[in-house]
C-alpha cells in the first residue's frame, strides 16, 4: 500500500515538473518584422506565378495571435470585396494559413512535383465563416542529414526557394542549415595551420558530404574545389537569409569533433579518437580522427568554428546542430564519461552564445550500445530546456517510450519513411494519425513538435503532407481517413469538370493497401544487384495495387492533368516491377530445373518489362535520371569538373561506394528514365547471359566472375564514362502509354502471387464508396 501511494506521489511530483517546465520554456524564435509580412506576399505571388489575384490576400502578422506560444492563424474576409486576411502569430503561421486556403477552400495544391491552383482571375472565394487554426506543438521540423546529399546537393537558389516556400506553406519552423558549411570549416582549419593538400584528403566529393559532416566518411569521391566552396557559402546566405524572413529557424552546425586525418601529428598534446570503419570503407575513406569533447582543447577548436560561423553568416539562430556518436560507438562506456562528452559540446555552444538550443538526433539510440542507463547519462548534463531530440524514427521505432520520453528531455516526433532517396511506393497514414497524439499523451508537455525526417524527397507526397498536417489536426479514424483520402484526390486533380469515381475509388483502395499500415517499405528487386537468391518484400495486398492500376487508367478517359500524369505514371512503374518480381521467380525456378528453354524464356520477358520501364518512366519529367545529371553539371566550368560532378551524381545514385561488395550497393536506387536503361538493364542482362552459360556449359554459376562481370560490363561503365547526355525533357505521352501497357498485361495480374513479407494486421478504412 506504502509503495503504491509512493509511486503516485513520483507520478504526480513528475507531471507538475513537466507541466511548470512546459509553461515558463519560451523557445526563441525570429521576431516578425515588416519584412517578414513581404516575404509571406512574396512567397504568395510566386506560387501563384504573379496572378493578379495574389494581390486579394492580405496579410497580418502579429506574434500577440499566439496561444501559449504555439502558432496561430486566422483566414477571415478581408477589407475589400474577394478579399482574405490572413492573420497570423508568424511568417510560417501566415504561409500555413495561406495553404490552409488553397487546399481546404479553393481545393488546391502545391507539391515537391508540381502544383494545381485553382483561383478565380480577379476575386478570391469568400468565407462563409472565419477559420481559426492553433498548433498543436511549438515547432515543425524538415529533414535528415542526409536529405541534404539525397536530394538537394546540387539545387541553386531558384529551386531552393522553391523548398522553403514549400517548407513554409507547410507549417516548417525548424530546418537543418548545412549547405556551404565547409567552406567555414575550411577557413578555421587554414587558420590552425592545416594544408590545402590534408583539407583535400578530409573533404569528400559534393554528394556524400551529409555522412562527411558526421564522421562517417573522408576523401571519398573528393576532393572540393575552392570554387565549390565559394559558391555553396554564398547560396547559403541566401538560403538563411530567406528561412529567416519568412521565420523559418535555421539550425547551424556545431562542432563534433571531426578534423583532417594529420591532425593528431599536428596536435600530439590532444586526445583524439577514431570513429568507426563505416560499411566497410577502410580506413582511408572513413576512421576519421575526432578530438574527445573532454580534452580542453575541443573548447577551443569548437568556439573558434561556431564563432566563424556566426559572424560569417551574420546570424545567431540560437540552435545548434551536433551529432558525434551517428552510426559509431563511444570508445568508453563509462556513465561519467558519457554524461563529461556530452556537456563538453554543449559547452562550446554555451561559450559563443548563452541562449543556445542542441538539436540532437535520437538515431544514435538504436545501436545496441546504448541502454538506458547509458542513456540517461549522456543526456544528463546538458539542461533540459537547452536539448531537443528528434526521435528520427517515430513511426515506425519511437524511442521516447523506450527512454521515458529521454528522461526529461525535450523531442520531436519524426516521420522518416524514406531511405536513400528511394522512390517506390509504400507508407503508413495509421501510424502517422495517431503517432504524434499517442507521444502527447505519454510524454506531456515534453513532445513539442511534428516532423519529417527522409532521406530523400520527390515521392510518396501524400505521407509528407499527412504528417506535416498531424501539427495541427486531430487524429482521423478510419472513416476521417477515407474522407481525407477522398480531399486529397479532388484538390490534386481537380479541375473545371467533376473528378471521376474511379480515380475517387483507386486512391481509397491505395489508402488500404499501399499506404495503409505499411511503415517499412520493401526495395525494389528490379533495382538491386542480380543473384540468384533475390527476393520481393510485400507488405500489403498486391490486388488492390492492380485494381487502383485499372481504375486510374480508367480515369485517364476524363482526366488530362498534369498531377494526375504523374501519379499514373507512379502507380504504372509500381506494377511493371512486381510483375518483374514475378517473372524473376519463374526464372529462377526453371534456371534450378536446368530448363534452358524456360530461362530463356523467361530471360526473354523479363528483358520486354525492363524496356516498357524505361518508356513509362521516360514518359514523365519527373522520372528522369536526366535532371539529376544537369542539376550536377551547372557547377562543372570545365571538361575535368563535368567528369568530377558527372562521377559524384552517378556514383551516389549506384554503387555508392568504391567496389562492389559495400553493403550500401543500391542504397539510393530509384526508378528513373536512364538508369533503367543504362545501369538496371545492362546487369540483368549479364545475369541472364551468365545463367544460360551455365546451363549449356553444364557448370554452376561463379559468384565472383558473376560480380565482376556486373561490375566491369555494366556499372563502371554508368558511373565512369560521361559522353551520354540524358535528357530532362519528357518523350512520350504517358496516358497512353499507361493504357497500351495495362492492355499488354492486364490478362496476366491474376497471375502475380508474391507472398507477403510478413503477418501484418490489417486496418481496413471504411470505403467512401460501394
Amino acid at each position: 500500500m506504502l509503495r503504491s501511494i509512493l509511486q503516485y506521489v513520483v507520478v504526480l511530483i513528475l507531471l507538475h515538473q513537466s507541466y511548470a517546465i512546459g509553461k515558463t520554456i519560451r523557445w526563441p524564435k525570429p521576431v516578425a518584422s515588416s519584412s517578414t509580412t513581404k516575404a509571406i506576399t512574396d512567397l504568395i505571388s510566386r506560387v501563384l506565378d504573379d496572378a493578379p489575384v495574389a494581390q486579394h490576400f492580405q496579410v497580418s502578422i502579429n506574434p500577440n495571435l499566439a496561444f501559449n506560444d504555439k502558432d496561430v492563424f486566422q483566414l477571415s474576409n478581408g477589407s475589400s470585396p474577394g478579399s482574405i486576411l490572413i492573420s497570423a502569430s508568424s511568417g510560417v503561421a501566415a504561409a500555413l494559413g495561406f495553404n490552409y486556403y488553397l487546399k481546404y477552400v479553393a481545393q488546391s495544391s502545391f507539391y515537391w512535383s508540381g502544383k494545381n491552383i485553382r483561383l478565380p482571375r480577379s476575386s478570391l472565394i469568400p468565407l462563409t465563416t472565419s477559420i481559426r487554426i492553433v498548433a498543436n506543438d511549438f515547432f515543425r521540423w524538415y529533414g535528415n542529414p542526409c536529405t541534404f546529399s539525397y536530394s538537394a546537393v546540387f539545387w541553386n537558389f531558384s529551386r531552393w526557394e522553391k523548398e522553403i516556400d514549400w517548407m513554409a506553406m507547410n507549417g516548417v519552423n525548424l530546418v537543418y542549415a548545412t549547405t556551404g558549411m565547409e567552406y567555414i570549416f575550411s577557413k578555421v582549419f587554414l587558420r590552425m595551420g592545416f594544408t590545402q593538400s590534408e583539407l583535400d584528403e578530409y573533404f569528400t566529393g559534393p554528394a556524400f558530404l551529409a555522412w562527411h559532416r558526421m564522421g562517417n566518411l573522408q576523401k571519398h569521391a573528393g576532393p572540393l574545389s575552392r570554387k565549390w566552396h565559394e559558391s555553396q557559402f554564398e547560396l547559403a546566405k541566401k538560403i538563411i537569409q530567406r528561412m529567416t524572413d519568412i521565420g523559418i529557424i535555421p539550425v547551424l552546425p556545431a562542432f563534433t569533433g571531426f578534423m583532417p586525418r594529420s591532425a593528431p601529428k599536428h596536435y600530439p598534446t590532444a586526445k583524439f579518437y577514431y570513429s568507426a570503419d563505416w560499411n566497410g570503407f577502410g580506413c582511408n575513406e572513413s576512421c576519421l580522427p575526432y578530438l574527445d569533447p573532454t580534452d580542453p582543447f575541443f573548447q577551443q577548436v569548437g568556439v573558434a568554428l561556431l564563432n566563424e560561423t556566426i559572424v560569417s553568416l551574420n546570424i545567431t539562430s540560437h540552435y545548434y546542430a551536433c551529432d558525434l556518436f551517428n552510426e559509431m560507438t563511444p570508445p568508453i562506456s563509462d556513465l561519467n564519461y558519457l554524461a563529461d562528452v556530452n556537456a563538453g559540446i554543449f559547452q562550446t555552444m554555451q561559450t559563443v552564445d548563452p541562449s543556445a538550443i542542441w538539436v540532437m538526433q535520437a538515431w544514435l539510440f538504436l545501436e545496441d550500445f546504448w541502454t538506458p542507463d547509458r542513456v540517461k547519462s549522456y543526456l544528463s548534463k546538458v539542461p533540459q530546456d537547452h536539448l531537443i531530440l528528434l526521435d528520427l524514427f517515430s513511426e515506425a521505432i519511437p524511442q521516447y517510450s523506450r527512454f521515458e520520453s529521454f528522461y526529461g528531455h525535450f523531442y520531436i516526433w519524426n516521420m522518416l519513411h524514406d531511405f536513400g532517396g528511394n522512390n517506390f511506393l509504400f507508407g503508413s497514414l495509421v501510424n502517422v494519425t495517431n503517432g504524434p497524439q499517442a507521444a502527447r499523451d505519454y510524454s506531456d508537455q515534453f513532445m513539442i513538435g511534428v516532423g519529417i525526417t527522409m532521406e530523400g524527397i520527390n515521392q510518396n507526397e501524400i505521407i509528407y503532407e499527412f504528417a506535416l498536417e498531424q501539427s495541427w489536426r486531430t487524429p482521423l479514424n478510419d472513416s476521417g481517413l477515407s474522407e481525407w483520402l477522398v480531399n486529397f484526390v479532388l484538390r490534386r486533380y481537380a479541375s473545371n469538370d467533376e473528378i471521376p469515381g474511379p480515380a475517387l475509388y483507386a486512391w481509397q483502395l491505395l489508402g488500404n493497401s499501399v499506404y495503409q499500415k505499411n511503415p517499412y517499405g520493401a526495395s525494389s528487386l528490379m533495382l538491386h544487384r542480380p543473384a540468384l537468391n533475390r527476393g520481393q518484400g510485400i507488405n500489403f495486398d498486391l490486388k488492390s495495387l492492380f485494381l487502383a492500376w485499372e481504375l486510374l487508367v480508367a480515369a485517364s478517359n476524363e482526366l488530362d492533368s498534369d498531377l494526375f500524369r504523374y501519379d499514373l505514371v507512379d502507380i504504372t512503374k509500381e506494377v511493371l516491377q512486381y510483375k518483374f518480381a514475378t517473372y524473376y521467380i519463374e526464372l529462377i525456378a526453371a534456371f534450378n530445373q536446368s530448363d534452358l528453354y524456360g530461362v530463356g524464356t523467361q530471360a526473354a520477358i523479363l528483358v520486354d518489362i525492363l524496356a516498357d520501364m524505361e518508356m513509362i518512366l521516360a514518359s514523365d519529367r519527373r522520372f528522369l535520371l536526366g535532371n539529376w545529371i544537369s542539376d550536377a553539371l551547372q557547377f562543372a566550368m570545365s571538361e575535368e569538373e563535368i567528369h568530377f560532378y558527372n562521377f559524384n551524381a552517378k556514383l551516389q545514385v549506384s554503387i555508392w561506394g568504391n567496389n562492389y561488395t559495400l553493403g550500401l550497393y543500391d542504397y539510393a536506387s530509384k526508378f528513373w528514365s536512364g538508369m533503367i536503361q543504362d545501369y538496371y538493364a545492362p546487369r540483368w542482362y549479364v545475369f541472364f547471359d551468365v545463367l544460360l552459360k551455365s546451363l549449356v556449359e553444364g557448370h554452376p554459376v561463379d559468384q565472383n566472375l558473376l560480380g565482376k562481370r556486373l561490375f566491369l560490363e555494366a556499372e563502371l561503365p554508368f558511373f565512369m564514362l560521361d559522353t551520354k547526355y540524358y535528357p530532362t525533357i519528357a518523350q512520350g505521352d504517358s496516358i497512353m502509354i499507361a493504357r497500351e501497357l495495362f492492355n499488354k498485361y492486364r490478362s496476366s495480374l491474376n497471375d502475380i502471387d508474391l507472398p507477403l513479407s510478413s503477418s501484418t494486421q490489417q486496418f481496413s478504412f471504411k470505403h467512401y464508396f460501394n
